[in-house]
């Protein structure tokens, strides 16, 4: 496999993607498989899966870390350091954990940065969709309002979530062949149509728009899924940032299903094999911060979710001072980390998720339509 062809042009032109890291991985909500089922997903809850952790730059080792573990409190009969030893609950609970505050400060005195891979598996499912009909070439006019379209979507998708999936899995999806394209896309419109309302925003208009005139297409770019499988294999989301940090060394805490997936490649840069490998988190310990950073930050991305932009204002206001000050201390490993390279912090969520955080973690005006 050619990690050249995988990065694309818009991941080649970023800052930092071609220094020489050495970057430690563990991951949350992997649920190995998403498929549609007659109750909707496989899954009762479709959390964001995440991928992240730490980061080191070339020739940058860990610190000793028996001083950190004493500071933590983690009995030395413990084999590893997990998020479980400096706190439980919620996002605002691990926001108000001294140790918590011990670890990001940690971090951020030692300059190791963060990343993630931040995946609302329920908007993957969603965007290949719109992707699909803008590959028609007499649609390119819409293509520079496709994530706002997509973002429209998402939205009216969940006032009625189990039904769209039904729409779905009564359809094939993703597996719509034949002719059958223009019957979903009509089906969408059908669907969608109902919860629009008479108050629709620009980006709406345009979504309900393209299904109109995409009706006309018999034929989507899915043939050959298979019916109901949404992602067979959480490998893809493994194997992009090596792409993406290709002069990197990877080292992934050990998942069966992954490496089995994965086995089958070498990810090749020219005659180069890319440093890539799986681990036991036992023997390293980049892999036990990864553990507590993926935690840390699978918990902040729902609870950006989960919660409406003057929920989240409301939320802040009442924060402790401990509250804030890891607050600040996760805004500033963020902050740190995406000026030595924005790929370290990968997104697939909606705009209006963006926005919230981007005014919750960051202090940025909210958009209007969130308020």
């Amino acid at each position: 496999m050619d990690v050249n062809k995988m990065r694309g042009r818009e991941v080649t032109a970023l800052p930092g993607v071609d220094r020489s890291f050495t970057i430690f991985y563990d991951e949350t909500n992997n649920i190995r498989k998403l498929y549609l089922t007659e109750d909707g997903f496989n899954v009762v809850t479709h959390e964001n899966f995440v991928l992240g952790g730490v980061a080191l730059r070339e020739g940058q080792a860990i610190p000793e870390i028996e001083d950190l573990r004493r500071e933590l409190g983690i009995q030395k009969t413990a084999s590893e350091m997990k998020l479980k030893h400096l706190a439980k609950g919620t996002f605002e609970d691990m926001m108000a954990s001294q140790k918590v505050e011990t670890f990001l400060s940690w971090l951020s005195t030692n300059e190791i940065f963060i990343h993630y891979s931040n995946i609302n598996i329920l908007y993957w499912a969603l965007v290949d969709i719109i992707d699909a009909v803008l590959m028609e070439d007499r649609f390119k006019a819409y293509f520079p309002a496709h994530k706002e379209m997509k973002n429209e979507l998402y939205r009216l998708v969940s006032l009625d979530t189990f039904g769209f999936l039904r729409l779905m899995k009564a359809n094939g999806f993703p597996d719509i062949s034949g002719d059958r394209g223009s019957e979903f896309l009509a089906a969408i419109e059908v669907f969608l149509s109902i919860h629009v309302g008479e108050q629709s925003n620009l980006p709406t208009l345009m979504l309900m728009s393209l299904l109109r005139q995409a009706k006309t297409l018999e034929i989507l770019p899915f043939k050959g899924e298979v019916q109901g499988m949404i992602i067979a294999s959480f490998d893809k989301f493994f194997i992009q940032p090596i792409c993406n940090f290709k002069n990197s060394r990877h080292i992934f805490d050990r998942e069966v299903e992954v490496e089995r997936a994965m086995a089958p490649y070498s990810l090749m840069d020219k005659e180069r094999i890319v440093d890539f490998r799986f681990s036991d988190s036992k023997a390293e310990v980049g892999i036990q911060l990864a553990d507590i950073v993926v935690g840390i930050l699978g918990k902040y991305f729902m609870f950006i979710e989960n919660h409406a932009m003057r929920e989240l204002i409301s939320k802040k206001s009442e924060f402790t001072p401990i509250q804030k000050r890891c607050l600040a201390l996760l805004r500033g490993l963020i902050d740190m980390s995406d000026e030595a390279s924005p790929a370290f912090c990968h997104r697939v969520a909606t705009m209006d998720s963006d926005w919230k955080a981007s005014a919750f973690l960051f202090d940025h005006d909210p958009a209007p339509h969130l308020l």
